[in-house]
Order: C-alpha cells, then sequence, then structure tokens
C-alpha cells in the first residue's frame, strides 16, 4: 500500500489519527509533523530528541492527554486506541475534549435549572419511587425463586444427559460384544471345514518330506526338488488359511477406510469354502473377472464379518436341498452393489429378516444376530444392506460408496 498517498488524503482531516508499532513509534499518521514520534509514559519524542512532556488522566475509565505538540493537535484530548494484529500496528487516534466540555458546561446550566424545577417535584414522586421499590423487591425475590427453578431443572438435565451418555456408551459396547458373538458363531460355523482345510496340507507335507527324503538317498535330487516345491505351494495354502482367520478374529482398530471389496469377497470365500464343499454347496465367484482392486469406504475385518454371515446363511437355508448354489457378484452403479444369491427356498418374512433374534432355524442352531449384526455395520459405513426374494430363491444386496480421497481428508 502506498502510505504517502494515503497520508496525503488523510492530510488534516478530523480527528487526529497515527498509527504506531511495537516501539510506540507513530509510523503513519494524518499530522505530518506527528512522524517518527515516539511514545513513552511520561512524554512524546520527536525527530532529533525534542520532547514534549506528555501528562495523562484518567477520567470515568477515559484516557484524557494534556500534550503541546502543535497548532493542529490539540492540547487535551480523549485518547484511543485500537489493536491491528493482522499488520502489526496500533491505531490510536486523539479528539479534542474542548467542544464536550463546552456542552458540558452547558448540560450543567440546563441540568441545574431542571434540578431546581423539579427539586419541588422530587417529594411528591417518594411515594411512588417506594411503591416500586416494594414491586422491585417482589420481583426480584420471584426472579431468585424462578432461577432456583431452573437451575433445579438444569441439574436433573445434565443428569439425564449423563445418564444417556452411559446408555450409549454401554450400547456401542454392547454392539461390539455381538459383533464379536457373531464372529464366534461363524468361527464356530467353519471350524469342523477349516480344521480339514489345514490337516490336508498338514499331512500331505509329511508325505512330501519322506518321499523328498527318500529321493535324496536314492540319488535323484530333481524328485527330491519337485516334492519340495509341493511343499512350499501346500505350506503357503495352510499359511492363507491361517492369515484369513486372523485377519476375521481380530478386532479391528479403525472402522473406517480404504478396503479392497474384492480381496474381501476373495477372503470371505477362502474361510467358508472348507464348508460349502463339505456340503456340496456351488460356489460361483471369480475374482479374475477383476483384474484390479475396487475401492469402497469401510473397514476390512468387519465388512468379511458381513459376507462370511451372508454365505453361511445361505448355505444354512439350502441345508437338505440336492442342488445348491450360490452366486456372488459386482455391479456397478453410482454406489457398489455386492449380490449374494442363493438356490434355496427363499425369504420367509423379507421386512423382519434383519431384526434381533429373528430366525427360521431349529432351535440351538443359531441366535438369530447374524443379519442384525450385518445391517448394523453396513449402516456404519453409511451403506445399505437389503434382502429380497427372486425366481430362485434369495437374493442380499450390500450397496457401498466408492472410496474417494476427500473421505480421508
Amino acid at each position: 500500500m502506498d502510505i504517502e498517498a494515503l497520508e496525503r488524503e488523510w492530510s488534516g482531516s478530523r480527528p487526529v489519527v497515527f498509527f504506531t508499532d511495537d516501539l510506540n513509534q507513530v509510523f503513519v499518521t494524518n499530522r505530518s509533523e506527528l512522524l517518527s514520534w515516539q511514545r513513552t509514559p511520561e512524554a512524546l519524542i520527536g525527530p532529533g530528541g525534542k520532547l514534549a512532556p506528555l501528562a495523562v488522566r484518567h477520567v470515568a475509565g477515559f484516557e484524557i492527554w494534556e500534550v503541546a505538540l502543535s497548532a493542529y493537535v490539540p492540547r487535551r484530548a480523549l485518547h484511543l486506541t485500537q489493536a491491528l494484529p493482522v499488520i502489526g500496528l496500533t491505531g490510536e487516534a486523539l479528539m479534542d475534549v474542548a467542544p464536550a466540555r463546552r456542552l458540558a458546561w452547558l448540560q450543567t446550566m440546563a441540568v441545574t435549572v431542571l434540578c431546581l424545577f423539579f427539586g419541588s417535584l422530587l417529594f411528591l414522586a417518594t411515594e411512588r419511587r417506594r411503591t416500586l421499590s416494594l414491586a422491585n423487591v417482589r420481583l426480584e425475590e420471584r426472579v431468585a425463586a424462578r432461577t432456583q427453578d431452573l437451575e433445579q431443572a438444569n441439574g436433573a438435565l445434565r443428569r439425564e444427559v449423563a445418564e444417556r451418555e452411559e446408555a450409549e456408551a454401554a450400547l456401542r459396547r454392547a454392539q461390539a460384544e455381538l459383533v464379536e458373538a457373531g464372529k464366534l458363531s461363524a468361527l464356530g460355523q467353519m471350524s469342523a471345514g477349516i480344521s480339514h482345510e489345514l490337516n490336508q496340507p498338514l499331512m500331505a507335507i509329511g508325505q512330501f518330506a519322506e518321499n523328498g527324503a527318500a529321493f535324496m538317498d536314492k540319488g535323484h535330487p530333481d524328485k527330491a526338488r519337485a516334492n519340495l516345491d509341493r511343499i512350499a505351494g501346500l505350506a503357503a495354502r495352510a499359511a492363507r488359511i491361517i492369515k484369513n482367520l486372523r485377519a476375521f478374529a481380530r478386532n479391528e482398530a479403525e472402522p473406517m477406510g480404504k478396503v479392497d471389496v474384492v480381496a474381501v469377497l476373495t477372503s470371505a470365500v477362502e474361510l467358508t469354502e472348507a464348508r460349502l464343499l463339505g456340503e456340496g454347496v456351488v460356489l460361483a465367484w471369480q475374482p479374475s473377472d477383476w483384474p484390479g482392486p475396487v475401492w469402497v469406504n469401510g473397514g476390512e475385518v468387519r465388512l468379511g464379518q458381513v459376507f462370511v454371515n451372508l454365505i453361511n446363511n445361505a448355505a444354512d437355508a439350502m441345508a437338505g436341498q440336492a442342488d445348491k448354489a450360490i452366486w456372488i457378484s459386482l455391479v456397478l452403479g453410482e454406489r457398489l452393489e455386492v449380490r449374494v444369491q442363493d438356490s434355496g427356498p427363499g425369504i420367509a418374512d423379507p421386512e423382519k429378516v434383519f431384526e434381533p433374534f429373528y430366525s427360521t432355524k431349529q432351535v440351538g442352531e443359531g441366535m438369530g444376530l447374524g443379519l442384525s449384526i450385518s445391517y448394523g455395520l453396513i449402516e456404519s459405513f453409511g451403506g445399505r444392506i437389503r434382502g429380497a426374494n427372486t425366481d430362485t430363491g434369495a437374493l442380499f444386496s450390500v450397496e457401498l460408496d466408492y472410496w474417494q480421497e476427500e473421505m480421508a481428508a
């Protein structure tokens, strides 16, 4: 900003305005004779060491300066300040109090006359004032009583809020416990198949190890190496199963994040694959149809639990049938839709299927919480889960928001 142009425009305007820096030195002003003066508690110091004694009085909370600077600066003035931290300066103004003093004298004379005139009326007004005073006392008593009632109501409201917060915390803990209970229930259903899946590669590893040792003794290193390669593949398969189990069972620290839904579905299929094979269920899911990841907003562990619950429920619904099939597909649209469809008898009551403890299974075969937990988890991700009947069986669709970098921000 052009300071010189500003000072030319301001020159001679009223009141006297100047801006000082951290050293109380005038930086810009509408009185050129004040430029570069520095203020101290006792005086103003001008360029070259010139001194102007400063007398400061405080009247009714206001600061009055008495100083002789120039003919264009009032000798007695009201001093006003305003801090301007944005530009690192302090705005100050000196307003001439002479007009105010003249006005005050005139007002004093007028008030004196009025006091003489109305003094005779004060005696008559005393009784009215006394009545008003009594009314004011009664009003204050009513206000105090009302204030006490409000304080009591406020205290009761605070206690109610605290109770509600405790109830919400207890509800969150209960929901977390239900999620863990759902995991344990799913793991219990899959335990037999998973044990078989782990036992097979372990037994095969032992056999291939014995064969490899025998081939080494007979001098056939190529065949021994082939057995070692098979052992490595089986070990990788067992490690993958254990990794999926550990990921499924752990507590998720971050409830929301960037999740590859293809990887989550593949992990859920691997966890339930043993059970489905044992019960003769054909599962149609081809991760190779999606060469790249499909990122959504959610929690990896809890999203995996939802798909494991849907696959297990589909398998339970088809128990006793000859033909059993489950189809999993992805539909790309405004939101990502994951469809889990089975060839079972369908949903008995689609409107109640997500209610807690609602179940069509035999007593002792389930708690009726799997779909309710899944509903709560998908809702917490900002998604939606629905169940409907088709010509071939039940269809559950899970809608999720695509991951966007704005979510991370």
